[in-house]
């Protein structure tokens, strides 16, 4: 079904960039914990309890961990326990 004559549809949203983020999360998650690789997809995401996080995944090894922002560093699972 199209719009009726004389109306448009409403223009779409703008969509985010994934290649040029408005948030540099390199330093809460600079390199792979498996294979010290620093080509990762990084994501800012919550973990279940609420803390801001960045889920980090690998294009070398394939290896995801989550990393809390402003934390210490470590690698954590998706549920926010050390891996």
């Amino acid at each position: 079904m199209s719009a009726p004559r004389g109306r448009r549809p409403p223009p779409d949203e703008p969509l985010g960039s994934v290649v040029r983020p408005v948030v540099d999360d390199s330093a809460t998650a600079p390199a792979c914990h498996r294979c010290a690789d620093t080509d990762l997809t990084r994501v800012r995401v919550a973990l279940p309890d609420g803390r801001p996080a960045v889920f980090a995944a690998c294009a070398a090894c394939e290896t995801t961990a989550w990393y809390v922002v402003g934390g210490d560093g470590s690698a954590l699972g998706p549920d926010g326990t050390p891996r």
